[in-house]
């Protein structure tokens, strides 16, 4: 009856926590990946008057000039080098869909990181590609979420077209070095295979100086960056991202833009030409400390190290209870978190998003502890 690519493509198991939200009373949510914060109040105006103005008809397929000119010189300044062509995208999301329709031929291998965002494997599916993973769970207790380069060197064959990389991470929290990036960049040059960097969180990053893939652009032409406003502003409801590379590579997603997507929402790109007048500093020195709050309240009952970056952290199931026990026990105390086996082949973590209000966060945490407490 449907189409055979069906058969490998789920449902979203973050997704189906926006459903769980909506049948229960008072949910203690530290599930949803979305800043707690709503957008400035000029980004909202900017689209407010936009709309008001008439700009409610189609744009270029590529995005407003304004945004696509805006977005690179906050890159270059960012990152001290100006990539050679943007497309503005219906969030990274988006941004992924055209670029494995673009890339990735039936067969192709696609090698992303486990755990992963949710949608990086269905994607590759829609595309044809065969996913495989490297491996980024900690070698010992407390470890961090680190690539293995040689791992990821032996997992590749002649049929790999693409590593996907995530970084500020989505749900683990790591954050890739320079000297890992810079190992991957060398070892994808020499067997000519593009790298795809979801970079959607690079403005959450608490111990370090973010590390952009960016620069590599300057001496190897198959890599692909993708940022966005929705994490940052808060405003992940506008769908609005870029993604930045090689001219040829952004034209074709260009092409099958025009046949799908066809161009992000016009007032709302005008509203986030405002976004680069905005400094959101104050909101990462927030979530920092929400970072170290999580990390302190946990610790001692949880494996887990303290996020680098994004606004997740990625505890091991409490000692005694199983996965599916353990989400049951949390729901039963209205605290909304996301199983591990939603975005790993192991069923071992949990994802908890800590873009929430203290006071929700507190309680959460609170409730956590108690429930680890019952077997411990």
């Amino acid at each position: 009856m449907f189409a055979k690519r069906m058969e490998s493509i789920g449902g979203s198991g973050v997704r189906k926590m926006f459903n769980l939200i909506a049948s229960m009373e008072n949910p203690i949510n530290l599930s949803i990946g979305q800043a707690h914060y709503d957008a400035p109040p000029a980004v909202k105006q900017a689209a407010i008057e936009a709309i008001e103005a008439g700009h409610n008809r189609y744009t270029v397929t590529e995005g407003i000039p304004e945004l696509r000119e805006a977005t690179l010189a906050s890159l270059d300044q960012h990152f001290g080098y100006l990539p050679e062509s943007i497309l503005m995208t219906t969030g990274v999301s988006g941004g992924l869909l055209l670029a494995f329709l673009a890339l990735v031929d039936v067969g192709d291998e696609v090698l992303v990181p486990d755990p992963y965002f949710v949608m990086y494997t269905n994607v590759a599916a829609i595309a044809g590609g065969q996913v495989r993973y490297y491996d980024l769970y900690p070698k010992q207790p407390g470890g961090n979420w680190r690539p293995d380069l040689a791992e990821i060197e032996a997992s590749l064959t002649d049929k790999t077209k693409v590593i996907l990389i995530n970084s500020p991470g989505n749900p683990t929290g790591s954050v890739w070095s320079a000297l890992d990036l810079d190992a991957l960049v060398d070892l994808c040059k020499t067997r000519g295979i593009w790298i795809l960097s979801d970079e959607i969180y690079s403005h959450f990053t608490y111990d370090q100086d973010y590390v952009s893939v960016i620069p590599a652009m300057r001496h190897y032409d198959r890599i692909l960056s993708m940022g966005g406003f929705s994490k940052t502003y808060g405003i992940p409801g506008w769908r609005l991202g870029w993604t930045v590379g090689p001219e040829a590579c952004l034209d074709a997603m260009q092409i099958l833009q025009q046949y799908t997507y066809v161009c992000c929402p016009t007032p709302l790109q005008e509203g986030a030409v405002a976004a680069f007048d905005v400094d959101m500093g104050g909101r990462a020195t927030e979530y920092r400390a929400k970072r170290d709050l999580v990390y302190e309240r946990l610790k001692d009952h949880f494996d887990l190290c303290p996020s680098e970056g994004s606004f997740y952290a990625f505890p091991s199931i409490p000692k005694g209870w199983e996965e599916e026990e353990f989400v049951q026990a949390c729901i039963q105390s209205r605290v909304l978190i996301v199983p591990g086996s939603a975005f790993s082949r192991r069923g071992t973590h949990f994802r908890l998003s800590f873009a929430a209000d203290d006071d929700t966060l507190e309680l959460g945490l609170n409730l956590l502890v108690e429930i680890a407490e019952q077997k411990a």
